[in-house]
This record gives C-alpha cells, sequence and structure tokens, in this order.
C-alpha cells in the first residue's frame, strides 16, 4: 500500500473516530440541554400560577379544586399540547383536579393502579420538597411531580406527563447539524492535509525517485534540489553515498589502469622475445579488443580498438581462425588472412585464463612468394 493511501486510511479512520466520539458527547448535551429545558419551562408554568393554587390549597384543604384553579388546570392543558396528563393533588395524595372527574377524590395510589404507568415521582417530590421528573415509555414521555409548598411545607403537587417529542426532534435536528457541520469540516481539514501532504512530502519524494531513476554507471549524481527537512537528508545520503560509489569507481579504474600497464609491458617484453622479426602480433581480451600490437596501428578512434578496426580485407577468415582458437584453448591454429593489401598467414592460441583473463595471441607473418 503507498503512502498516499496509508495515510488517507489513517486520516478516515481517525476522523470517524472522532466523529463518533464528538456524537456522542453532543448527543448527550443536547439531550441534557433540551431536556432541561422542557423541564424548566413546565416548573416555571407552574411556579407562575403557585401562589394562587397555594392559597386555595390553604384555604380549602383536601377537597375539590376551586373554580379559579381548575380554570388554571384546563388552560394549561388546552395551551400546551405537550402536555398529555396533568393530575392535581392535595397534601394527601388525593386527586383534587383532573379532566375526567370520575377519578376526583381518588387516592394517587387508586388512580396509579388504572393507569398503565407508574411512578415513583410524587413520592420523590414530597419526600425531596423539589420538582422532579422521571422518563417513561422508552423515553417518550417525562412523568413529572412539582409539589406546591407553603411555608416549607407540601400543601399540594401538580403531576404532569408531557411528552419529549419536541425536545427529541430539536436534538434529531442538532445531531443532523452537527452531522453535517463534522463532515464539511473533515472534507476542509482532509483538503488541507492532503494538499500539505502533496506538496510538502508526496511530489518531494516523487521528484527525489525520479533523480534516483536518473542515477546511472555514467552520470552517479543526484539531479535534486536541496531540502532544509528530513527529504533532504535522505537526498543528501544518497549524494555522498554516490560520490564514495564515484570514487571507488575512480579507484578501480585507476588499479584497472595500471594493471592493463603492467600487462603491456609484460606483453612487449614477451613478445619481442617470441615473435620473429617482421611478424606482427596482437593480444586481444575476449571481446576481441586489442590489448597490445608489437607495432603502431593507424586508426583513427577513441576508446577500444575492435580487431576488425584494423583488418581491411577478408575479415571473416580472422574471426574463424579467433573463433576456432576460442573454442580449441592452448592448440595452435593456422590460417591465412589479407591485412593492408598483404596475404599473411596468421597464427592464433587462446591461452589458458588461470589468473581469471581471457587472453589470445594473433601473430601475422606475411606469406613468402615461391
Amino acid at each position: 500500500m503507498k503512502l498516499t493511501a496509508k495515510w488517507t486510511l489513517w486520516f478516515v479512520l481517525v476522523s470517524l473516530y472522532a466523529a463518533v466520539i464528538g456524537g456522542l458527547f453532543y448527543y448527550n448535551m443536547f439531550k441534557f440541554v433540551f431536556d432541561k429545558k422542557l423541564q424548566n419551562e413546565m416548573v416555571e408554568m407552574v411556579r407562575f400560577r403557585a401562589p394562587l393554587l397555594v392559597s386555595s390549597l390553604s384555604a380549602r384543604p383536601r377537597s375539590d379544586a376551586t373554580f379559579p384553579e381548575a380554570e388554571v388546570m384546563k388552560a394549561w392543558k388546552r395551551n400546551d399540547t405537550r402536555i398529555k396528563n396533568l393530575v392535581y393533588l392535595n397534601d394527601d395524595g388525593s386527586i383534587r383536579w383532573h379532566e375526567d372527574t370520575q377519578f376526583l377524590r381518588m387516592s394517587y395510589s387508586d388512580y396509579n393502579n388504572q393507569v398503565v404507568f407508574d411512578t415513583p415521582v410524587v413520592l420523590m417530590a414530597i419526600r425531596d420538597r423539589m420538582p422532579k421528573a422521571i422518563m417513561f415509555d422508552d423515553g417518550n414521555y417525562y412523568d413529572m411531580a412539582i409539589p406546591l409548598l407553603a411555608k416549607d411545607t407540601v400543601a399540594g403537587v401538580v403531576n404532569i406527563t408531557v411528552s419529549r417529542q419536541e425536545a427529541k426532534s430539536l436534538i434529531r435536528q442538532a445531531m443532523v447539524r452537527y452531522a453535517v457541520g463534522a463532515f464539511i469540516m473533515i472534507l476542509l481539514i482532509g483538503g488541507v492535509l492532503y494538499l500539505f501532504l502533496l506538496l510538502k512530502i508526496i511530489r518531494p519524494l516523487e521528484g527525489l525517485k525520479d533523480g534516483v531513476d536518473a542515477v546511472s554507471l555514467n552520470r552517479l549524481e543526484l539531479p535534486y534540489t536541496p531540502r532544509p527537512d528530513e527529504i533532504g537528508d535522505v537526498a543528501s545520503a544518497i549524494t555522498a553515498l554516490l560520490g564514495r560509489i564515484k570514487e571507488d569507481i575512480k579507484g578501480l579504474e585507476n588499479v584497472e589502469i595500471m594493471s592493463l600497464e603492467k600487462e603491456q609491458k609484460w606483453w612487449k617484453t614477451i613478445l619481442a622475445v617470441t615473435v620473429p622479426h617482421g611478424a606482427r602480433a596482437l593480444v586481444i581480451d575476449e571481446n576481441n579488443n586489442i590489448l597490445y600490437t608489437n607495432f603502431e596501428m593507424n586508426v583513427k578512434k577513441k576508446g577500444a580498438v575492435h580487431l576488425l578496426d584494423i583488418f581491411d580485407g577478408r575479415q571473416q577468415s580472422i574471426i574463424q581462425v579467433v573463433g576456432e582458437a576460442l573454442e580449441n584453448p592452448g592448440k595452435v591454429l593456422r590460417g591465412s588472412v589479407v591485412n593492408s593489401n598483404v596475404k599473411c598467414t596468421v597464427k592464433a592460441v587462446q591461452l589458458p585464463d588461470d589468473a581469471g583473463k581471457n587472453r589470445m595471441i594473433l601473430v601475422l607473418e606475411p606469406e613468402k612468394s615461391l
């Protein structure tokens, strides 16, 4: 997997992880905020009318609701669609008001036996003398109990069943906005990071790769602009390595030149003793390049001189002799060639390569006329 793909995968995974963690955090925060808002609105609604209710409870305790009290209850139920059920209780737990008159004066415990839900929220509110709320029906409703206090004594309780649908809708809307915002933020951050990686890392690495691909034995140089970062450090290390390789090659070339010069001196001595006067001698390598001759070659060519560069006549004949000698090491083979319009007898012998060098000696002698 390429570096770009790895970084992209890493960024996607980290972004998803951060988005999920952030989503859980914001969901709980939105849930707390909107649920608290809902509860506070119910509490403030009751507290606004609390003086009237407490006054009636004190004047007529443990009885039915007065007309003003009943009107307040009806207004609450009528004006706020979130309120699904409302029970007004006396301090002894008897029902003071309910929209269904069959429940009037019924004890709250008997009432709970007839409804589909039963929570201890009223007992909690009376005990702690403060508003309480319990979620039920899979989070669709709150059962709230708001005590009415008269001189720090619970004179009555307003029990409200309030729907959470509005709060849940607000939470959903907030989470959708969060998801859209998170997605846009990820795209923006991802785009900026991608441009940064592309300009500062990917393209410099590609340039470094192209520079390395351009290196060859004929050009041991790295075409790369220096950079003051880690990629520049790698390029500098490669440049230093190429410099050391260049020096080593230069040293090997010098050794090879010195070895060749010594070999030429050696051949000069050997051929001067062994080759008859007037004969021409050549020493060639395994590529048929001429290493030494006992005569001056009139070849206008730079670099290695091939055997065929000095033969102007029947050149295939010399190649044939050389090929046969190569197949029969140590055996002197003879042939006839024409060189510089002179017919010559050629003798060729492939020397043993014990020293790791393939060398062949060719001796050309002009044929004597009869």
